[in-house]
């Protein structure tokens, strides 16, 4: 008795469900259609005409003076920036994009090489478009002279100026 019981249900589910009907057709889609080919030039339009173009980019300033009174980084402190460029494009992207995808601009940083290789390197001058490059030259003045590595003697001691720039596809 408890066998009948307990398949009672399962008997009514089964028969409750409805079969599919194979004769059953499958609805046309009857509503006439023209497909002929069409010019599309010849379809007049009720849109207003095309506003000119207003954009202008920005334009990069040259970094001030202020440091151009240091003679240019010589051959040997560009190759360490540029075998290096990986950390100041980390500053630009992570302190500088994040914060405002359309900035660009640029630095003028101030090296000093010692004995021993790069001993300082900080901001001396930039030119960016917005006031999100401040974090860029934060993060470049923190590691720029940890991450340029020259050997002792390859540049003469001194002070240097090294010029970098940005641009939202870097």
């Amino acid at each position: 008795m408890k066998r009948l019981f307990l398949a009672t249900p399962l008997v009514l589910v089964l028969l409750a469900c409805p079969k599919d009907d194979e004769n059953a057709q499958v609805p046309v889609d009857t509503i006439p259609r023209d497909t002929t080919p069409l010019n599309l030039d010849s379809i007049a339009t009720t849109l207003p005409p095309a506003a000119p173009d207003t954009f202008t980019p920005p334009k990069l300033e040259t970094p001030p003076a202020q440091a151009s009174r240091y003679p240019a980084a010589p051959a040997p402190l560009m190759d360490a920036v540029e075998r290096e460029q990986a950390f100041s494009n980390f500053c630009f992207r992570e302190f500088g994009l994040k914060s405002d995808p359309r900035l660009r601009g640029g630095v003028a940083m101030v090296v000093t090489v010692g004995r021993s290789g790069v001993s300082a390197a900080r901001v001396a001058a930039d030119s960016w478009s917005s006031s999100s490059g401040k974090a860029v030259n934060e993060c470049l003045n923190e590691r720029a002279a940890n991450a340029w590595k020259i050997s002792p003697g390859e540049v003469r001691p001194g002070t240097y100026q090294v010029d970098l720039r940005f641009t939202g596809g870097t």
